[in-house]
């Protein structure tokens, strides 16, 4: 599931050296920083060092910072601070920086004395310090907004999620099934190139684990899925095909989280002819999707890492392709075969387990899951290798709320956001976008954006 950021909150002021003496102002400039403290921690886990006035202990919060392997700084500055100090701090660390230039009053009011004035001048300094990170090459972000500004915090509250979305594909470990689906160019990638520029470790783990695995599970695990889902959604498939599927997804589920994957990219065809399995995991890959483990079939790897981030930006995701245009709406439906993921449902009295209409194994036909999509704002990316650089390509749009077809298979309508269908089928095609697609509900462009140069991948929206 969607992991909490870890933030470092660098909170400056210089109040004391041989021509300033405001001394008297630590206390409630440490109140301020305990403050803005706080706010971050709404957001993160935080990791806070008393207030810094000087390079030593920019340096200490420097250091505290990288043993807390922290995913962002955010620097503030809530009196005039020389841009020495946090430049100790900057040249000390690699987390990304986010300047937050702001003060706790709105303005200064007639009757202002200078103490006042000393918590809430850090837009004397912030040039400083900015022009410092330009001239070191930092890369950072920056959001000015009064303490309490809703529209600041929220954008302070992106900027985290975005860092933390990076940062979790630094740590992934991707579990991959069999292999990539025989033919599919754009399947084909670098899995070092891969964990050098987006972080995420490959990892082949044996179909055999899975088949073995469901054997092990006791009747009494496989009992309390089949009622309990039975009892949420509309089964409606032979009983015993059931019961196997629920097998195998249990089976899915457990190996993933011993064998400490992220996410799963399955083969699902690899255990058809085993009579041990001898059905697709459709549904078996979906319930995966709900429960946080993202997985994508035909082990395609890239849409996988998409999904990663979409996941850490919205909570949850699900893996799609393009199916049919809809020209008369402008639209295009979206689907996989039997794969999705239910917590998307528009309704989920309405999700309906059946057999799969799409592959046949020695057992018969597993279970897949049959639903539309929610309406509403939705984001859809992929992630693709373009002449040796990594390429986020996104699109922001509407899921419009349909009846779900009697195909075997989740489904949305989805309509871009600014453009008419045809344009957009061009654009995505010329963009370089492979045949799958991660998507999660909500406009998460801006997010994407940052995420994108936080990792120096290329990127294009449609």
């Amino acid at each position: 599931m969607a992991t909490k950021p870890k933030v470092g909150v660098l909170v400056m002021a210089l109040l004391e050296d041989d021509y300033n003496k405001t001394a008297h102002m630590r206390p409630l400039a440490q109140k301020a920083a305990d403050r803005i403290g706080a706010i971050i921690g709404q957001y993160a886990e935080t990791v806070c060092p008393p207030l810094v006035e000087e390079e030593y202990q920019a340096e200490a919060a420097a250091q505290m910072f990288n043993a807390a392997d922290v995913d962002l700084i955010v620097a503030v500055e809530v009196a005039y601070t020389k841009g020495v100090v946090p430049t100790r701090c900057f040249l000390s660390t690699t987390a990304p920086v986010l300047v937050w230039n702001t003060q706790q009053i709105q303005f200064l009011p007639e009757d202002a004395d200078f103490d006042l004035i000393m918590v809430n001048s850090g837009m004397a300094g912030v040039p400083e310090m900015t022009s410092a990170l330009l001239r070191l090459g930092r890369q950072f972000w920056m959001v000015t907004s009064h303490i309490d500004d809703p529209a600041g915090l929220a954008k302070i509250k992106d900027y985290i999620s975005a860092a933390g979305a990076a940062r979790k594909l630094k740590n992934a470990r991707i579990g991959i099934v069999g292999h990539a689906f025989e033919g599919m160019t754009d399947l084909m990638v670098d899995f070092l190139s891969l964990r050098q520029f987006l972080g995420p470790v490959c990892w082949p783990v044996e179909p055999e684990k899975f088949a073995v695995t469901m054997q092990e599970l006791s009747e009494a695990e496989v009992q309390t899925l089949v009622k309990s889902e039975s009892a949420r959604y509309n089964v409606d498939m032979d009983s015993g095909l059931f019961e196997r599927s629920c097998r195998l997804a249990l089976a899915l589920e457990k190996v993933s989280r011993e064998n400490k994957f992220d996410a799963l990219a399955t083969f699902d065809q690899v255990w058809l002819t085993d009579p041990r399995v001898g059905i697709i995991p459709s549904y078996g890959t979906g319930r995966l999707c709900e429960i946080g483990i993202p997985c994508s079939t035909e082990a395609d790897v890239t849409t996988l890492v998409a999904m990663l981030i979409l996941q850490e930006l919205a909570g949850q995701v699900t893996f799609l392709e393009n199916y049919v245009i809809d020209f008369p709406n402008n639209s295009i439906i979206l689907s996989h075969d039997g794969h999705g993921n239910p917590a998307l449902a528009s309704k989920p009295e309405e999700v309906s387990i059946k057999s799969s209409i799409y592959y046949q194994g020695v057992n018969g036909f597993g279970a897949g899951l049959e639903f539309a999509y929610a309406a509403g704002p939705v984001t859809m990316m992929s992630l693709v290798s373009i002449q040796n650089r990594w390429r986020l390509i996104y699109s922001e749009g509407e899921s419009i709320a349909i009846k779900a077809r009697p195909v075997a298979a989740p489904q949305m309508l989805f309509k871009p956001k600014t453009m008419g269908i045809q344009d957009w089928c061009n654009a995505w095609c010329l963009a370089g976008a492979p045949h799958h697609q991660a998507l999660a509900m909500g406009y998460l462009g801006e997010k994407i954006k940052t995420v994108a140069a936080m990792l120096n991948l290329d990127i294009i929206e449609v």
